[in-house]
């Protein structure tokens, strides 16, 4: 179920501190919708989130050497400060971020803050996902692509992962839901789903508790990270060096850097639907203004 910390994307791999989550969802975005998605969809901002871990001097920027220097302090810990970090070091450095997100994941589906999730409440987020993608309301979501369909990238085989949409987004959700493959999902089929998901993660009992809302979670979370770790060790010698560790952080950070000054500003990690012409922030006045 939950939002498994997501997939380890471009940006998880880059905070390398973070839990493993979607670079959507720390993305500035539009306001969840109301009703049992309210706070559910919310994240940090991206802007926000990089500031506070890397903007060493607190003025508002981030520079290459504070960049580096956060990454090579992060190494160091994790290795305690040898030369190779090993699968083990690499998933538990983002360990207790796993673990506060799924409790606070748990937090926002238990509706009625009872410490418990029904099945209700379990079902509450991904219901109203299918009505998002149920555009004419006749309770059923066709599985061939639309532009722009989906409001989430992937609910996963056992609840809300994030969001981002797109063809992906239907794909994963029709594998999961087109029990009948008949190339739509109706809304028998995807109660019928959620129902088994939920029986499957709460091993037959009436309500989740956090415990058993985790278990599944840790598992993937594990898998995913020895993943991550098999792609970026490189050279397949079981250890990561520092230059393999930080390979991702800096090519996002060159990326970021549209100016090629080696300074990250607050614009610059906004998302670029956030920004104006030419790719300047809403209120950056032109260069002939």
């Amino acid at each position: 179920m939950s939002k498994t910390l997501k997939h380890a994307c471009l940006l998880s791999v880059a905070v390398l501190a973070g839990s493993v989550v979607s670079a959507a969802a720390h993305m500035d975005g539009p306001n969840p919708p109301d009703g049992p998605l309210q706070g559910l969809l919310h994240r940090e901002r991206l802007s926000d989130r990089m500031l506070k871990e890397y903007d060493l001097n607190h003025d508002g920027r981030i520079t290459r050497a504070e960049y580096n220097n956060v990454l090579g302090t992060r190494f160091a810990a994790a290795t305690s400060k040898h030369s190779g970090m090993t699968s083990d070091q690499f998933t538990a450095m983002h360990q207790s971020d796993f673990r506060e997100h799924i409790g606070e994941l748990f937090r926002r589906i238990d509706w009625n803050g009872d410490g418990k999730i029904t099945l209700d409440e379990f079902a509450a987020p991904q219901r109203a996902r299918f009505q998002m993608m149920d555009r004419d309301g006749g309770g059923t979501v066709t599985c061939a692509g639309e532009p722009g369909d989906g409001a989430f990238s992937s609910y996963g085989r056992s609840g809300a992962r994030g969001y981002g949409g797109g063809s992906f987004a239907r794909a994963r959700f029709c594998s999961d839901g087109d029990q009948s493959r008949d190339g739509k999902v109706t809304r028998a089929e995807f109660d019928a789903k959620i129902a088994t998901q939920f029986r499957t993660a709460a091993n037959g009992a009436a309500v989740m508790t956090l415990a058993t809302f985790a278990s599944p979670e840790s598992t993937r979370f594990r898998d995913m990270n020895e993943r991550m770790f098999r792609r970026l060790d490189q050279d397949d010698d079981g250890r990561l060096t520092i230059a393999e560790f930080a390979a991702p952080p800096l090519k996002l950070f060159a990326k970021l850097d549209r100016d090629h000054n080696g300074v990250l500003t607050a614009d610059e990690l906004k998302p670029r639907f956030q920004r104006g012409p030419n790719g300047r922030g809403p209120d950056q006045p032109h260069a002939d203004d």
